[in-house]
């Protein structure tokens, strides 16, 4: 069942499909953003492995190089790194995201030095200047990958990989779908296929997507919800939600429906000048973006409507500086328009924190009249 394929898959870090790509000669680089253009690695044989905490709650040896005022995302993904977990990969892609990820990345390069770190600057606004900077940037990561994996990067062959995710993404939409008015699969189904898309070689994950749609659930639940906020890869934490009655329904974090659902599609432009378009503009739905507090708003209404919820979550690690000040606007402008909202800050992967939740969750249940 392919289900529960990608449920394995996310569940591991060096999966199956990984240790075959490497087999064969490739290479495999670790990253920490959306920004990061999967087709132009992928036209080289790079895979683009996206960093997770794996819900890995013990950061005892990565506390001695982050603070424990650093979030606990990225101090979970640091352990990984130091205690040999991640040692599958062939470098990593530092992409500019928060101060929190770049010291994470400032300390895997001190503590374990790996061969090949490159540095892909992305600014933080969209405008003429900054999307002809950022068509730059690709190029210098283009070259760098080059250099350092022996590879040729063709034009055509990033073309080709942008149609490719152009059908991964319309597929992903319709997925998305069978979640919104009648449920055919819970939230955790829907993170488990994120976390597996930013694991495997496109491939190999598209089949398994397409098949995994066939399976269709039976799903029960008391209200639907929508969660937004700072990434989130915990499945045990979503399931521990839905077991309370909130069927997660759509999700618009990087994770989830923002890593997608706004992503234009290949128009026969400039290649470089279409990547810095299509990964920039989409980052607008993070808060490391200035100035675009309304268009996350909004997206985050849009998807609401569309999937006729109940109410949104607004999550964010603790200490995350970004989603935290932002989502305490977001949940007055939000239930300003009647729309019954819930914030929830938490420590990564903390089984401290699932009594507190879940007497949250049903408190906000009760609260939806549901």
């Amino acid at each position: 069942m392919s289900l529960s394929k990608i449920h394995e898959i996310a569940a591991t870090l060096e999966n199956e499909y990984v240790r075959k790509w490497k087999s064969e000669g490739n290479a495999v680089v670790g990253h920490a953003c959306i920004a990061m253009p999967k087709e132009m690695a992928e036209a080289g044989k790079i895979l683009p492995f996206r960093l997770r905490g794996a819900g890995n709650a013990d950061t005892s040896t990565a506390d001695s190089y982050l603070s424990r005022y650093n979030c606990s995302l990225c101090r979970s993904c640091l352990e990984l790194v130091l205690n040999g977990s991640y040692d599958f990969l062939d470098g990593f892609v530092r992409v500019r995201g928060c101060d929190h990820w770049m010291g994470t990345f400032d300390e895997i390069a001190h503590a374990r030095k790996p061969e090949f770190v490159h540095y892909l600057k992305v600014p933080h606004l969209v405008n003429e200047d900054t999307l002809e900077f950022f068509a730059g940037e690709i190029k210098r990561l283009k070259e760098a990958f080059e250099g350092r994996f022996g590879v040729e990067i063709s034009e055509d062959e990033i073309v080709r990989y942008a149609r490719i995710q152009d059908k991964i993404n319309e597929k992903m939409r319709e997925f998305y779908k069978l979640r919104f008015r009648k449920p055919n699969f819970y939230g955790s189904d829907a993170i488990a296929v994120m976390v597996a898309r930013e694991s495997l070689p496109s491939d190999i994950f598209f089949p398994l997507l397409d098949s995994a749609m066939a399976e269709k659930r039976k799903i029960d639940y008391r209200a639907k919800v929508l969660l937004a906020g700072s990434p989130l890869d915990e499945i045990e934490l979503v399931r521990k939600i839905e077991e309370m009655g909130a069927l997660i329904v759509a999700e618009t974090t990087c994770f989830g429906g923002g890593a997608f659902w706004n992503m234009v599609e290949y128009d026969g432009s400039d290649v470089y000048e279409f990547l810095a378009r299509k990964y920039l503009e989409n980052l607008k739905i993070c808060a490391r973006m200035f100035g675009e507090y309304a268009y996350r708003k909004n997206f985050i209404k849009s998807m609401a409507e569309e999937a006729e919820v109940d109410g949104v979550i607004l999550q964010h690690n603790k200490f995350c500086d970004l989603f935290g000040i932002e989502n305490a606007k977001l949940r007055m402008d939000l239930e300003k328009e009647g729309i019954p909202t819930l914030v929830l800050e938490k420590e990564y992967a903390s089984t401290a924190d699932i009594g507190r939740i879940k007497t949250r969750v049903q408190a906000f249940i009760e609260r939806m009249g549901r």
